[in-house]
């Protein structure tokens, strides 16, 4: 039997996988652009990319820790809730 924190890491690479076009089509047009654009485009496009990216990775962070605050809450009011 898998441990949650296994199946957990389980989901993430079936999550990654479900998104594989999407990512290869992102990909593909960043490379159109880099392709048409001068070194100083091409900076502000990999500066653009980078910050999207840190803040989909900040976002997907702290929501996951909400959950599981939520979660642990959760489990504490029916558990340990006498009413």
């Amino acid at each position: 039997m898998k441990s949650i924190l296994e199946e957990l890491f389980d989901q993430q690479n079936l999550n990654r996988n479900k998104y594989l076009n999407e990512i290869q089509r992102i990909n593909m047009n960043k490379g159109l652009l880099k392709k048409d654009f001068n070194n100083w485009q091409r900076k502000l496009l990999l500066r653009i990319t980078d910050d999207k990216d840190l803040i989909a990775e900040k976002w997907a962070t702290e929501s996951f820790s909400q959950g599981v605050r939520f979660g642990i809450g959760f489990m504490i009011e029916v558990f340990f809730n006498e009413s």
